[in-house]
């Protein structure tokens, strides 16, 4: 039996996977969650005491394994030749300008990146050999493969997805040769259609207009210009100067040049409002919202033009535009859109994983998705065993009573910390890891932020639906099953859930079902028995800048020392 373990290896959000020997992914998770570290820039996937765990869990002693990484051969002994020219030097890299380049971020930045990128396929596997030689005494692999970055990204999204057939699009920061690549989904097969070559990257841009509005691309804040946009207005001056950094010629996206990059940033931060820093600029984050999806269309119109489909599959960290993604079905053909619960960097580790074990088995087929996202870590209970002594707050419920007792709390205005079996695979709570309140009251947004998530007043909170009941509260209704699309409420029942309607009228909806979270479902059904609304709100179990909880330890703390009111960690329930 041949097991594979898949590695992210980008100089962020690594990610470890581990695929059977019937290509089926029994464990998928990103390094932030074990680290407790927001996105774990330039860290390991596969750090040695971690594989050790995870290794004796999940693969026998004695089974033959391979290694597989998310960034193809060429493209790293390219890196090793510039790391043999002296590029990657700490003296060369200061001698590289500060300024804006053409890819929209500073020169010297990009080559840290790219940097940065070089040591990570260094390290990839290292800790992996020394886990294996820890758990077992030795380590039977049979080497690494290595897998080009946008490819993976397609393996995982067009091998998880409900297609056979399907255009594929992948647009993110960067890859080998450019920001943005085109794959034909045929029969289980796919197949590069169109590479785009150079620095044209809509990630970068949209990292850009990220700073420019008053946050921070390095830490992973592009999130926030999709929940700030729909507070700002069209302003024509700042959609001029965003439509100069590129330009369309039929289905060809290009960027300006470095002196017109920089020009033109500098204009836009002489209009930026003195109080950017600390509410970011709403003007500017639909502005630059607005420009990315001129851009994205015209991308998805050479995807249509090259591989005529009814399907698309869209990933590539680009593919988190949850605003611009609820708005793709029926343009340029696209009848059925699939976006996976990770297309950013992380959900390489399982793409790469697929690829290998493809080449090994070229007669596989992945199983008929759309895949479940649980395939991450579980809690241990142990530590709330031990509360029983000490904590008469702390009980034990009997499984049938689990669902109606939350939903009980739900109504009575308790905010609850909601933890059940695998973590998700991917950056969004789809209820294993989620905090959970009332939709009803108006004001139970202010209040969450206020008590638990500590973050920005204009950032939504996300509606979990029953699936059945998603036609009609929205319009145009399609199904979500992993958060990956922002919908229009129907304006009749606005009024019955304004904690989840954005200012836009829209929700980046949960659809959920008993077949892919039973007990979750449960919870929202009990709800609804109880109040005739199929929603809860629900939002990642963390605060803002850490990552999604990780342990039964990392809860137990947040709910001490935050304004959860409830903790639900399997059958055991702690109240306040």
């Amino acid at each position: 039996m041949t097991y594979t373990i898949g590695l992210a290896t980008t100089f962020h959000d690594p990610a470890i996977a581990i695929i059977g020997p019937d290509g089926e992914v029994l464990f998928a998770e990103a390094t932030e969650r074990y680290l407790q570290y927001k996105r774990a820039p330039n860290c390991e996937p596969d750090s040695a005491p971690r594989m050790e765990g995870l290794l004796k869990r999940y693969i026998p002693q004695g089974a033959e394994i391979r290694i597989a990484a998310s960034w193809g051969q060429e493209f790293t002994g390219f890196l090793d030749q510039m790391d043999r020219a002296g590029s990657f030097t700490l003296d060369a890299l200061l001698k590289l300008s500060p300024e804006l380049n053409r890819s929209l971020v500073p020169e010297r930045s990009e080559r840290a990146f790219i940097a940065s990128l070089h040591l990570a396929q260094q390290r990839a596997g290292i800790g992996t050999l020394l886990g294996l030689d820890r758990a077992f005494g030795a380590a039977n692999v049979t080497g690494l493969t290595r897998h080009g970055h946008h490819l993976s990204h397609a393996a995982y999204a067009c091998w998880s997805s409900p297609f056979s057939d399907a255009a594929c699009l992948v647009v993110d920061g960067m890859g080998e040769t450019g920001a943005s690549a085109i794959f034909a989904l045929k029969d289980g097969e796919i197949t590069e259609v169109k590479r785009h070559r150079g620095r044209e990257s809509i990630g970068f841009y949209f990292g850009l207009v990220t700073d420019l509005a008053g946050f921070d691309q390095a830490k992973g804040e592009e999130w926030k210009i999709m929940g700030l946009a729909p507070y700002g207005r069209t302003d024509e001056r700042l959609m001029g100067l965003l439509r100069r950094l590129y330009r369309i010629e039929g289905h060809k996206l290009s960027f300006a040049t470095a002196d017109v990059v920089r020009a033109v940033s500098s204009e836009i931060l002489g209009l930026r409002p003195v109080d950017a820093l600390d509410q970011g600029w709403a003007d500017l984050a639909r502005c630059g919202q607005d420009v990315f999806a001129e851009m994205m269309e015209a991308l998805l119109a050479e995807t249509a033009a090259l591989v005529p489909s009814e399907n698309l599959v869209l990933a590539g960290g680009c593919a988190l535009n949850s605003s611009f993604n609820g708005r793709i079905v029926g343009r340029h053909g696209f009848s059925q859109v699939f976006v996976p619960s990770a297309p950013a960097d992380d959900g390489n580790a399982i793409g790469a994983a697929w690829l290998s074990h493809k080449q090994a088995n070229p007669g596989w087929r992945a199983a008929k998705g759309p895949m479940s996202p649980y395939l991450g870590s579980t809690v241990s209970t142990e530590p709330l065993e031990r509360m029983q002594a000490w904590e008469p707050r702390l009980r034990r419920l009997l499984p049938d009573e689990v669902a109606p007792v939350t939903a009980k709390l739900l109504t009575e205005g308790k905010l609850v910390g909601w933890v059940q079996g695998k973590a998700e695979f991917g950056p969004r709570a789809l209820g294993n890891r989620s905090i959970l309140a009332d939709p009803r009251p108006a004001d139970a947004k202010d209040i969450l932020n206020a008590k638990v998530k500590y973050r920005e007043a204009f950032r939504p909170f996300a509606p979990s639906i029953l699936a059945e009941h998603g036609p009609d509260w929205f319009e145009a209704y399609q199904d979500a099953p992993y958060m990956e699309r922002t919908l229009v409420w129907k304006e009749a029942v606005r009024s019955r859930v304004p904690a989840v309607v954005h200012e836009d009228c829209t929700g980046r909806l949960q659809s959920v079902t008993a077949g892919r979270n039973p007990r979750y479902r449960a919870l929202i059904s009990a709800f609804h028995t109880l109040t005739g609304v199929p929603v809860v709100l629900n939002t990642s179990f963390n605060i803002m800048g850490k990552p999604i909880l990780h342990t039964a330890e990392d809860a137990i703390l947040m709910f001490y020392t935050s304004g959860l009111d409830a903790l639900v960690i399997e059958d055991w329930l702690l109240v306040k």
